[in-house]
């Protein structure tokens, strides 16, 4: 993984946008460029790892502390980034960082080989939704919660249509639009 710094000659906008930080378990990271921007001129690439903002250690920083760090920065922004891999005119995966940022990041042994256990973050095509609700239903404790049964569905909906059709409805229907019409002084 190469290492390195990028300074940029504000004001904002700096032409980039971050995702990731310690309230989400995943390290920070650039997730989209502005073209012909400021960090874009500068040779930042999305997917870049954030790893400092000014000089300060990005890895404790929780997203909002981070957004707050760079609208700081006023005139001057510095970031210590790391790219994983170098930047290729066709789009590859990106391999993730080694294991120990992710152990600074998350505290919780469970959700540490959590992730450790899927093979990296990023979403993709096709499969990201259904694995990122699987982690969710894992660390929430509700994986095993199934949808309800279509029998019961089907039990649910006739009973009310049953309700629409029984003469308590009726009754309190025409009640409704009875005193509906009298407040708004409409003949019924």
């Amino acid at each position: 993984m190469d290492s390195f710094k990028v300074v940029l000659e504000g004001p904002a906008p700096w032409g980039f946008r971050l995702q990731g930080g310690k309230d989400f378990n995943v390290p920070l990271s650039i997730s989209r460029l502005t073209p012909g921007g400021k960090a874009a001129q500068a040779g930042v690439a999305v997917g870049d790892w954030v790893l400092s903002i000014d000089g300060e250690n990005a890895g404790s920083l929780t997203h909002i502390e981070a957004q707050n760090k760079i609208r700081a920065c006023g005139e001057r922004l510095s970031l210590g980034l790391s790219r994983a891999q170098p930047v290729q005119s066709k789009p590859q995966k990106v391999q993730t960082p080694d294991k120990q940022l992710f152990r600074q990041l998350v505290p919780d042994a469970s959700k540490q080989r959590l992730m450790e256990d899927t093979e990296d973050w990023r979403p993709r095509p096709g499969t990201g939704q259904s694995r990122s609700f699987r982690i969710l239903a894992h660390l929430t404790g509700t994986e095993f919660m199934q949808d309800p049964d279509e029998d019961y569905m089907k039990k649910s909906r006739e009973k009310y249509v049953l309700e629409l059709q029984s003469p308590r409805y009726t009754r309190l229907r025409d009640w409704h639009h009875q005193r509906s019409a009298h407040v708004l002084n409409v003949q019924s």
